[in-house]
Parts: C-alpha cells; sequence; structure tokens
C-alpha cells in the first residue's frame, strides 16, 4: 500500500490556521475537563476568596493605624478594628497601652494577616496545581483512547513524532493553561475587582486616575494578541517538527552510520533546530514586547497616583492614611494586570497546544461500530466477500469486485505481485477499513454489524513487520489474552520453536525486551509474534506477509505451526512467495485488483500463466 502513503491530509492537522477562537478553546476546556473535578475547583474557588480578603486587609490595616495613631485623624468606621489593636497592645504592656506598643500590635496583626496570605497563596498554588495535573492526565488519558479509536489510515499515514508532541508538549503547556493561566487570570481578574471596588469607596477620583489608561492597555493587548498567538502557534509546530525529525534519525541510526551520513543527519538536525529556536526566540520576544508595554502604562499609572494623591493630602482634603492605602491598594490592582499580561504569552502557548491537541480529539473514525453492534456467534470462521470495491483514493481503485469465499478449516493462500490489493483484502477482513462496495462477512455476518472487538477476538492476524511491546517477552505473548495460562503459553511456543530460545535469555520468559525487539533476531520477533496471535486462539488466522522476510528454517518453523494448529481453524496466508502457498488448500491468485485465478499449486501451474511465470522468477520447480 506504500503507492497510497500521503493519502491522509496530516498536513492538514500541522496547519498554522487557527480552528478555534481563544474563547471557545477556554469553554471546551472549563467544561470538558475542569468540572470533571467540580470539588477541587470549589475549594481553589474558597481559596481565592480569602485571598482576595487577606489582599485587601493588608493597606486597610497600614491605614487604621496613619489615622488612629501617628496622624490621628480616626475615623468612626475603623473603630472596630482599633479596639483589636488596643486589646493585644494592653495584653503586651500589661493594661498600660503606649504609643509605641499600639503601633506594635498593629504591626502583629499586619504580620498575622501576612502569614495567613502565604499560607492561603501556598494552599492555592498546591490545589491549582493539583487541579491541573489531574486536568492534563485527563486530557493525556482521553487523547491517547482516541487514538486507539482511530481507523488505521491515520496511523499509516500520520507522523507518530508529531502525535507524541501533542501528547507530551503541548499537553504540558495546557497545564499552563490551568495553574498559571486560566485559574491564574481568573483569581487576579477577582482580586482586581474587589481591589477597584474598594479603590471607588476610598477615592472616586484616584480610582478613576487608577483605571484611566486602562483603555490604552486594552488596546495594546487587543493589537497584540494575534501576534503573540500566531508566534506560539508556529513555536508549538516546530517543537512537534523537531520532536518527529528526532525520532526518524534515531530509527535511521544504523543506515545513517552504513552510508557514512552522520554529518548530514547533524545538518538535518540542525535545520529543524534553528527553526525551532528562531520560533521561540519570536514568540518570546513578541510576548516581552507585550509585557514591556504593560509594564510601562502601569508605570505611569502609579506616577499620576501619587502626583494627584500627594496634592489631596497636602490640601487636607485627604488623610494621609488614606493615600497610603490607596497606593498599596492600586500597586495590588496592578500586579494582577502584570501578572495577566506576564502570563499572556504563556496562555497563548497553551491555547496553541490546545487547539492542536483537540484537532486530533476532533477527527471522527473512519471505522466506527454500528450502536446496535452485536457480537460474533459461534461459527465456523468462514470468510466471504461478496462483489467487494475498495479504494484508498477516490477514483483510484484497489480491489474491482472481489468475490472470495473460505471453506471450515480451509488453509487459503491470497497471492499475487506488489501492488495486487493483497493486503487490502486483509485490511478488509479485520476491519481497519470499510469497503466502498459490496460485503465482508464472517459465517454470514457482515462485519459492519459486529462489535469490533468481537471481531478482533475472533481473527488474530501476524503482519510481515513483527512488532513487540516494552515489557517483558511473557507480558508480549499474552498481550491478546492475559488471562492466558502459563500452560497454554508455553504449549504454543514450544509448537512454533520459540520456546528454547526464549529459555536461553538471562530471564527466560520474564527478559525485557528492549525497543523495537533488538535483542531478539527478526525470525525470533516472528515467532513470537506468531505464538502471541496462536494464544489468543482465534477462529480466523491471517498471516500479511509474515514469512516474506524470514529464512527458509523459520519458515519452516511457522508452517509446521499451522499445520498443527488448522483443525477446526481458517488459516489466510496473504503473500507474493511461491514457497509459502503451494503446500496451501487453495490458492486465489490476485492481479491488479481482481481474482485471476483459484486452485491447487499444481493446477495453477497448468492454467495460469501468471502464476507459472512468478514461479520461474523465484526459481521454484514447475515439474
Amino acid at each position: 500500500m506504500a503507492e497510497f502513503a500521503g493519502r491522509y491530509d496530516v498536513g492538514s492537522l500541522e496547519s498554522t490556521q487557527r480552528k478555534f477562537t481563544d474563547w471557545q478553546l477556554v469553554k471546551r476546556i472549563v467544561k470538558d475537563y475542569m468540572f470533571r473535578h467540580k470539588p477541587l475547583v470549589g475549594g481553589v474557588g474558597i481559596i481565592i476568596v480569602l485571598k482576595t480578603i487577606l489582599v485587601l486587609a493588608g493597606p486597610y490595616i497600614y491605614k487604621v493605624t496613619l489615622d488612629n495613631f501617628i496622624s490621628n485623624q480616626p475615623e468612626a468606621n475603623e473603630q472596630w478594628l482599633v479596639g483589636i489593636i488596643l486589646g493585644i497592645s494592653s495584653f503586651i504592656s500589661s493594661g498600660s497601652p503606649t504609643a509605641w506598643t499600639n503601633i506594635a500590635s498593629a504591626g502583629l496583626v499586619y504580620v498575622g494577616v501576612g502569614v495567613l496570605l502565604w499560607i492561603i497563596m501556598s494552599l492555592q498554588e498546591y490545589y491549582i496545581n493539583k487541579l491541573g495535573f489531574h486536568m492534563i492526565a485527563d486530557i493525556r488519558s482521553d487523547f491517547f483512547n482516541h487514538l486507539e479509536k482511530l481507523s488505521q489510515n491515520f496511523f499509516e499515514y500520520g507522523n507518530t513524532g508529531k502525535l507524541v508532541s501533542r501528547v507530551t508538549n503541548d499537553a504540558e503547556a495546557m497545564r499552563t493553561l490551568v495553574s498559571s493561566g486560566m485559574i491564574g487570570v481568573v483569581a487576579d481578574l477577582l482580586t482586581a475587582v474587589a481591589i477597584l471596588v474598594t479603590m471607588f469607596f476610598l477615592d472616586v477620583q484616584l480610582a478613576l486616575v487608577a483605571i484611566a489608561l486602562a483603555p490604552i492597555i486594552a488596546l495594546v493587548t487587543r493589537t497584540l494578541n494575534k501576534f503573540v498567538r500566531d508566534r506560539w502557534r508556529v513555536a508549538r509546530l516546530n517543537i512537534a517538527s523537531m520532536t518527529a525529525k528526532v525520532q526518524d534519525l534515531m530509527y535511521g541510526a544504523k543506515v545513517t552510520k552504513a552510508m557514512a551520513q552522520e554529518e548530514r543527519s547533524l545538518t538535518d538536525f540542525n535545520v529543524v533546530n534553528q527553526a525551532n529556536a528562531k520560533a521561540q526566540i519570536r514568540a518570546e520576544v513578541t510576548a516581552n514586547i507585550y509585557e514591556a508595554t504593560v509594564g510601562f502604562f502601569t508605570a505611569i499609572i502609579s506616577s499620576l497616583i501619587w502626583f494627584v494623591g500627594g496634592q489631596q493630602v497636602v490640601a487636607t482634603v485627604r488623610s494621609l492614611g488614606d493615600l497610603v492605602a490607596f497606593v498599596q491598594y492600586s500597586d495590588s490592582f496592578l500586579t494582577p494586570i502584570n501578572n495577566i499580561s506576564t502570563f499572556y504569552g504563556g496562555i497563548q502557548a497553551a491555547l496553541a497546544g490546545a487547539e492542536r491537541i483537540f484537532v486530533v480529539l476532533d477527527i471522527n473514525p473512519e471505522v466506527s461500530e454500528a450502536p446496535d453492534a452485536v457480537e460474533f456467534p459461534e461459527g465456523d470462521g468462514i470468510i466471504e466477500l461478496r462483489d467487494v470495491k475498495f479504494s484508498y483514493v477516490k477514483d483510484q481503485p484497489v480491489l474491482k469486485g472481489i468475490n472470495i469465499k473460505t471453506r471450515p478449516g480451509e488453509r487459503l493462500a491470497i497471492f499475487g505481485p506488489t501492488g495486487s490489493g493483497k493486503s487490502s483484502i486483509i485490511n478488509l477482513v479485520g476491519r481497519f477499513y470499510d469497503p466502498d462496495a459490496g460485503e465482508v462477512l464472517i459465517d454470514g455476518l457482515d462485519l459492519k454489524k459486529v462489535k469490533l472487538k468481537s471481531l478482533r477476538h475472533k481473527v488474530g492476524i501476524v503482519l510481515q513487520e513483527p512488532y513487540l511491546f516494552q515489557g517483558t517477552l511473557r507480558y508480549n505473548l499474552k498481550f491478546g489474552r492475559p488471562e492466558a495460562s502459563d500452560e497454554d503459553m508455553l504449549r504454543i511456543t514450544k509448537l512454533v520453536g520459540i520456546h528454547d530460545p526464549i529459555m536461553k535469555l538471562p530471564n527466560g520468559y520474564d527478559e525485557e525486551v528492549r525497543e523495537r525487539g533488538s535483542n531478539l533476531s527478526f525470525g525470533q520477533r516472528q515467532l513470537v509474534c506468531l505464538a502471541r496471535a496462536l494464544i489468543v486462539d482465534p477462529k480466523i488466522l491471517i498471516l500479511d506477509e509474515a514469512t516474506s522476510s524470514v529464512d527458509p528454517y523459520t519458515e519452516q518453523l511457522i508452517q509446521n505451526a499451522l499445520k498443527a494448529e488448522m483443525e477446526n481453524r481458517t488459516i489466510l496466508i496473504v503473500t507474493h512467495r511461491v514457497s509459502t502457498v503451494r503446500d496451501t488448500d487453495r490458492i486465489i491468485v490476485l492481479y491488479q485488483g481482481e481474482v485471476q485465478a483459484e486452485g491447487t499449486h499444481s493446477q495453477l501451474l497448468k492454467k495460469n500463466e501468471l502464476y507459472k511465470r512468478l514461479c520461474e522468477m523465484q526459481l521454484v520447480k514447475i515439474s
């Protein structure tokens, strides 16, 4: 199927064009993931409210202390706190409070509030991060579960390195969106609004001065928003490209060394590495310009407050306590604004990562299970293709009206040259794809009406490329049927001839499989994969070019195992090797998507020129 590589539009997943607005992304994250943890969200909300109250308390303590114990300008609404301070002062001075003990007591109250604020902020940081980690774990779990449901073509033509980047780098960036981002911004906005209300309560004129430049800051934010957002999208794209390139170069390291192309590989990596660095720098610079601009305007606001408020104090219109409290409130008001601007670049990076994840989550599987799908009933494992037509690319048919039906317990071979459509039949029988027209049935039941899990238990497939997972050999052998007994496992491994090689390993069946199974030979990996399929005990066993890359000895082991296991089991062998098919019960000759002939090896030698010619090309004796 290599001629159809690229059919799946993977490039569209890496587009720099926005598919969601910021608000759509935030709403989806809150609805789908944050609200899964409502108790935690509620606890964080309570903590944020307490933090806001404590932030408001600090400047108020300053005001009360200045008005009542220094400038002697008391106000009636402050006397409740004055009473608390005097009570502490009396306790300290054994009933004889002085000006010094009064101020010291006010300081103790201020320190006490500061300690509580530190505790609350620590709790806020802890629980926000906890919520963020839970949400990211949920997102990664949903992402992986969705990948498991996607159709096979997504993985055959997709770039796994870029997918790995989405579930690692992009998901981690989303944690910033949850912790420092959305919840942090909500907390800062709540604090800013509470402070602003307090500022208007203290002095409307100074409050108006404090927010005078807010429209300019909003305009700057709106103007730079697009640049920051787009820069971070490009940066996330380049991280994915670099991850994919690293994976590609690592997997191809042996080829690189064999062809003495280390320098070229380094050059190729440096190209994507430099592109990634430049993209990150551009994104950071744009975000920093935004932060610096907001910082400049906040400095102007502070200067104006001091100027106008100082004149009020000199004119005795406003008390010194009011001005000091107001300045502290204005600083506290500007702090969350600055925090929002500081986090803005990170928020945009996280939103870019969120979008890249949701784009994949929104892909609908091309092969899906019907709502009324049923379990497979017991049967003989008869495969039937009725006038099946199939194509990977529109108007480029691969199968052109295929009609095939197996017999109970038959060893049937699908034989033909590369590109004839052999593997496509396997993909349809395993329901990795659905036909464009016609029906694929097993025991008379259309596969579209069957539960996918039930189908996959009934049909076992051994592929040409033997893939083993990280873990022990025992884990790999029982992968399709974890509840299988060791006795069943040993019987099968002995049958296929892999038991003795496994026992020669230091840890036997508990030997850890290295990456890509590098501590086993290719033939040994193939035998492990065959044993893995047989342990599941499927009614139908399919070998998709499973012996095309192994030596004659290993192929003979596989053939012997199949003969021993073929009782009450349908075996479908897909291959272009004559040596693999000549002992089968029946051979289907496939050419350019059509069944050209069928029969035994000897029958086909007499009646089919294509089969005879392929035998001669493979140096198989035809007499």
